[in-house]
């Protein structure tokens, strides 16, 4: 492809790229609405969206690029009104939910910790390869293309992005011990990953330029209320199995790398909600426990309280859906409040059945890999592996193919192993520490 043919596919793309699902995407606009639906006045950006609509239709790619790029001088001169007031350390955060000290667990590790483990790493699997091909859709179209679903939508792709980031937590782990910190854990994105998205994409440019966390997630990324913090961070609560707030002090040490606030509560709210499901408790029990971490009156918790409600009051996500969606539809597919909307609808409709939890959450929508991972994963965790039906764990085979350099292929055994090594060295530091200050 020439110089100039290669430049304009780039611009292009700045506007408009298609998923693998096939959904159309449209960065610029999404990055302003993002921003919108962060409280901020976005009305400067409008006629620069619309310039830059007319540039794309008529192939002026200069005129597009420099119509996105004053789009973008506005993004970055309003996030600094975003950042104020928000925590930017875990001492910062954990003042703010006074409520987790209510939080109680009984103490030990579990006896079939590795099996639990092993669920939620193959559940995670699971859900991401159900919800990949669908990413994107809406529930009208996931119902009119493909249901009634019984079983997984073409053959499974194992590869997927939720799963790279809790690898280089492990890996983070070998080279730094147990106080990594948040820049050591973004240097291996920046070691490690070839590709990332949103907030990721935002925060590893950002690494790269010598800007570490936490301002990494301050620059070039109106993204951070994203979904992706709670995609990745369910690796804390299975290395803090009944430890609540080591898990959530440590998903805010990975999440403040690229998130703020609804994704860094997201995060949080996905690795406590993991920790707590060693308990075996019943779903609604875990999410109302987990929501204690989460910082109350914000539009998370609102979220995931409102879903909770409809759920019990209804029993059908139909009914749910019908009535979140007005609030819902206000956001990105890729926001974290509408997916863990449809991950808590799953998770208290599925009553803690695996295939019926996987399904109900798919047939919500949105972005359907992230929050099907999100829900399998925890199903995997409270059921065990052997709990998870053998007509969803058999195709998905003995090892996680992954593109984190390094890692591309790892047993389940050797991930499983490398996750409860972690887990119970870790366990065994903090109790030592509680017996030395007795």
């Amino acid at each position: 492809m020439a110089t100039s043919e290669a430049w304009a596919a780039e611009i292009a793309a700045r506007w408009r790229v298609e998923t693998a699902s096939g959904v159309a995407v449209y960065p610029a606009s999404a990055a302003v609405g993002a921003m919108e639906n962060l409280g901020v006045d976005m009305t400067s950006a409008a006629p620069l969206l619309r310039e830059a609509e007319g540039a794309f239709a008529r192939r002026d790619w200069s005129r597009l690029a420099t119509a996105l790029a004053r789009v973008n001088g506005v993004i970055a001169a309003r996030l600094p009104s975003v950042r104020q007031g928000e925590p930017e350390t875990w001492d910062e955060y954990r003042a703010t939910v006074p409520g987790a000290a209510a939080v109680r667990t009984r103490a030990g590790m579990p006896a079939d910790y590795n099996e639990r483990v092993r669920g939620a790493w193959i559940g995670k699997c699971i859900g991401t390869a159900l919800g990949d091909p669908v990413e994107g859709w809406t529930s009208e179209r996931i119902a009119a293309e493909h249901a009634p679903i019984s079983g997984y939508l073409v053959p499974p792709k194992v590869e997927n992005d939720d799963t790279a980031y809790p690898i280089l937590v492990l890996h983070a782990l070998d080279e730094h011990g147990a106080e990594f910190t948040s820049a050591d854990l973004a240097l291996e994105w920046v070691g490690h990953l070839p590709l990332a998205f949103t907030a990721e994409w935002s925060a590893i440019e950002n690494v790269k330029a010598g800007i570490l966390p936490p301002d990494s997630r301050w620059v070039r990324n109106p993204c951070g209320a994203w979904v992706g913090g709670q995609m990745r961070t369910e690796i804390h609560g299975l290395l803090a199995p009944l430890d609540p707030e080591r898990a959530a002090e440590w998903a805010f040490r990975d999440a403040v790398i690229s998130h703020y606030r609804e994704g860094m509560d997201g995060a949080i709210f996905a690795a406590v909600l993991t920790s707590l499901a060693f308990s075996g408790e019943s779903i609604e029990t875990l999410v109302r426990a987990a929501l204690r971490y989460v910082r109350p009156g914000g539009a998370f918790a609102a979220t995931v309280e409102r879903t909770l409600d409809a759920c019990v009051r209804h029993g059908d996500r139909r009914r749910v859906l019908e009535e979140l969606r007005s609030d819902l539809d206000r956001f990105h597919w890729i926001h974290a409040l509408p997916n863990i909307a449809c991950a808590v609808t799953g998770l208290v409709l599925g009553e803690r059945d695996f295939e019926r939890s996987i399904v109900t959450t798919l047939e919500c929508g949105y972005d359907t890999d992230c929050s099907t991972g999100q829900t399998a994963a925890l199903l995997g965790c409270l059921l065990g592996a052997r709990g998870i039906p053998d007509k969803w764990s058999r195709p998905i085979g003995q090892r996680l193919t992954s593109y984190v350099v390094g890692f591309e292929e790892i047993e389940f055994e050797k991930l499983v192993a490398w996750t409860t090594g972690w887990g119970s060295t870790l366990a065994g530091e903090r109790s030592s520490k509680k017996g030395d200050a007795a």
